[in-house]
């Protein structure tokens, strides 16, 4: 037996014990809150252990002059332990996650030497390019109170706490200071950025998928150092598994 056939056999044992062992771990660890008379007819409920939120952010504090695009997509994964209450539908999860705002608009975040500030500078009309987006990146700690009903309803309400991983500017057009070349750029120079975010959430929905709200209470920037501004978030959740 030459080493690769080996080393596929092995594969695929280990393979089919991680499915046996995720079958038993189902089978015992997936209990549904239905009394002992109903034994034999136990729905599956969904524990939450990894959420996808699939949202759109409206940016609040905005200044009026600036136009951004009505759709800035962005998502969160979760990654979460499930601490049952025993012989109640109640539960709390805890765990890990990273989520992932945009921000369209026709206007440069630039740091301002004079006054020391961060200044959105709307670009002239004449200036034509194909993108101009934010992207605001942390990493977090959810900590959530959920409710789950046997017939599948359910409902969680939560707080984030997370580090700030990046805020950075992508631009790619004509070059707006000449107006002539095509440039393309990403400034990561984003001058007294907030390095943590707060936000709280709710999720309500049935078996795997819910609606999703999100607001974070954290602006962005440093107070009196830059745009006061912070994302709500709408859209959807799926619960993997």
């Amino acid at each position: 037996m030459n080493s690769k056939t080996m080393y596929k056999k092995l594969f695929l044992l280990a393979m089919m014990a991680f499915l046996g062992f995720q079958s038993l771990s189902a089978q015992n660890d997936v209990t549904p809150y239905t009394s002992s008379k109903d034994a034999e007819a136990k729905p599956v409920v969904f524990r939450d252990r990894l959420v996808m939120d699939i949202f759109h952010s409206f940016w609040m504090g905005m200044p009026s002059q600036v136009n951004y695009k009505k759709f800035d997509p962005g998502f969160n994964i979760s990654a979460m332990w499930d601490f049952k209450i025993k012989d109640k539908p109640l539960a709390f999860g805890l765990g890990v996650g990273v989520t992932y705002h945009t921000q369209f608009s026709n206007a440069l975040l630039l740091y301002d030497k004079e006054s020391g500030l961060m200044k959105y500078n709307i670009l002239p009309s004449t200036v034509e390019y194909n993108l101009l987006k934010m992207n605001y990146l942390s990493v977090n700690i959810p900590l959530e109170f959920r409710y789950r009903h046997e017939n599948g309803f359910k409902f969680s309400i939560g707080a984030r706490v997370g580090l700030v991983a990046e805020v950075s500017q992508k631009y790619k057009g004509q070059d707006y200071t000449t107006a002539s070349d095509t440039i393309m750029v990403k400034n990561l120079r984003m001058e007294h950025k907030l390095k943590y975010n707060v936000d709280f959430y709710t999720r309500i929905g049935w078996k795997f998928v819910d609606l999703y709200y999100s607001f974070q209470v954290t602006p962005l920037f440093e107070a009196g150092k830059g745009p006061k501004i912070h994302p709500m978030s709408v859209g959807i959740s799926l619960s993997i598994f």
